[in-house]
């Protein structure tokens, strides 16, 4: 921000999820227990809230540097006030064959864990899709919230399983809390090489693991599928050779798998889905899931240095979208 601007933020931090109830073996997912640490709150002349990491490695109790700031510093944003004034640009008419699953969860079951802006990333991100991209409304499944539940979060990838096809332009975005579990809590069968499981949470505190996730996608027939993931560990999607990476799939990721990603206030989005989603997609400024990619890389490092947007990049070419 600049001048005497403060940031009001949280941070998403990882509602660890523990096997209290029991675990996801053999295909099928069972209910655990996430509990989430809230972020300290330092007072000066203005009352500054630590920004909410999109984490659940809520294990670190201890470690509360990542979830307080002292300050946003100065940081500049790039003017973006003024429009010209032309003829408007006429959406594309929809193509039959894009499909896209899109996911937002701001309001999780109860208070303790809630966040501020990933429905909004989502909502953007079906904007994008729906109004610039040419996607038709009823080939685009938005859940958010509430409605984001595990059942009906795998009910929406079987369902973009049984549409698409090989010819088909595919599109799964996830913004929420994400979670990091060690391998030995046997989320999934696969074994990493960091020794953890990366997931995202669902609005009933379901964690749906990589291993899981690359189970499910593993039908998906089409060479040109996209997967963005706003959230805490994302990185862990596709930080091992067998995970979600494949050829003619793109894979972007707020951040590392050891780290978090996080949820400013005052933003309106996430902070990697307001320069990945909004400003670099919805406002114009890339023509594809790379380009946004690189757009958004620099501008989140320099806000939050400990949180770096991730690529795997399996397709000739880039993704336009």
């Amino acid at each position: 921000m600049q001048g005497g601007e403060h940031h009001i933020s949280f941070s998403l931090h990882n509602p660890e999820i523990t096997p209290k109830d029991s675990i996801y073996q053999g295909g099928q997912i069972l209910k655990k227990s996430i509990c989430l640490i809230v972020a300290s709150m330092m007072l000066f002349s203005f009352l500054l809230i630590a920004p909410v990491s999109l984490a659940t490695e809520m294990a670190v109790v201890d470690r509360t540097s990542p979830m307080k700031l002292d300050g946003m510093g100065a940081y500049s944003y790039e003017p973006n006030s003024v429009k010209v004034l032309g003829k408007p640009v006429k959406p594309p008419a929809p193509v039959a064959d894009k499909w896209a699953l899109i996911i937002g969860v701001a309001d999780y079951e109860g208070t303790g864990s809630d966040l501020w802006h990933p429905d909004e990333d989502a909502k953007e991100m079906y904007s994008e899709l729906t109004t610039q991209q040419g996607y038709a409304k009823a080939n685009v499944k938005l859940i958010t919230n509430r409605g984001a539940t595990a059942s009906a979060i795998l009910a929406g990838i079987d369902w973009l399983v049984s549409n698409e096809k090989a010819t088909s332009e595919v599109v799964f975005f996830y913004s929420g809390h994400g979670s990091r579990v060690p391998d030995s809590d046997n989320w999934d069968s696969d074994v990493e090489s960091d020794g953890h499981d990366e997931m995202i949470v669902t609005y009933d505190f379901y964690g749906l693991s990589d291993g899981l996730l690359k189970q499910r996608f593993a039908a998906i027939e089409s060479a040109k599928f996209a997967l963005m993931f706003g959230s805490c560990h994302s990185g862990g999607m596709f930080d091992d050779n067998d995970d979600l990476q494949k050829s003619g799939r793109v894979i972007a990721s707020a951040c590392k798998a050891d780290q978090y990603g996080w949820d400013y206030l005052s933003l309106g989005n996430t902070l990697w889905g307001y320069y990945f989603v909004d400003d670099a997609l919805l406002d114009n400024r890339a023509g594809s899931i790379e380009a946004a990619h690189a757009y958004a890389c620099s501008r989140v490092v320099a806000m939050q240095p400990d949180s770096q947007p991730q690529i795997s990049d399996g397709i000739a070419g880039d993704f336009v979208i």
